[in-house]
């Protein structure tokens, strides 16, 4: 069996605050029960976007669910890139930890808790973006 992701589904679609936002659920194959894994992954992954879309919306959330490994992280792509995220334990995970998470995120950026303001954040962009220089790291 390979260990390459394998795209299950991509969709594109109306998110509160945003025109459209395009999600795809991908899962590496990894022995006996991976699908059931995956289906249980892709349900915890949508219910902790829809808590950020709710709470903050108009951020662009990226969720990662793996029940296998015990942890659900989260992270704003353009801010953060691909190797930075907040992680909560599975047995953490509630939905006051994923807003406690998101807010946090948010503030480490000096962005406002609620509503996407654009001209926050390209400042936030602008200064602390992974993306633009890779030597940046999550603000504390």
């Amino acid at each position: 069996m390979s260990d390459l992701p394998i795209r299950l589904k991509q969709e594109t679609a109306r998110a509160p605050g945003r025109s459209l936002v395009r999600t795809e659920a991908r899962f590496v194959p990894s022995g006996e029960g991976s699908q059931e894994r995956a289906r249980a992954d892709l349900a915890t992954a949508r219910a902790v976007r829809r808590i950020l879309d709710t709470a903050f919306p108009g951020h662009d959330w990226e969720v990662l669910a793996d029940s296998r490994q015990g942890y659900v992280a989260f992270r704003i792509p353009t801010l953060m890139g691909a190797n930075w995220a907040y992680l909560i334990k599975g047995r953490e995970l509630t939905p006051e930890a994923v807003l406690k998470g998101g807010g946090e995120l948010l503030e480490r950026y000096r962005l406002p808790r609620g509503k996407f303001d654009l001209d926050r954040f390209l400042e936030a962009r602008a200064a602390h973006s992974i993306l633009l220089d890779r030597r940046r790291k999550v603000p504390e």
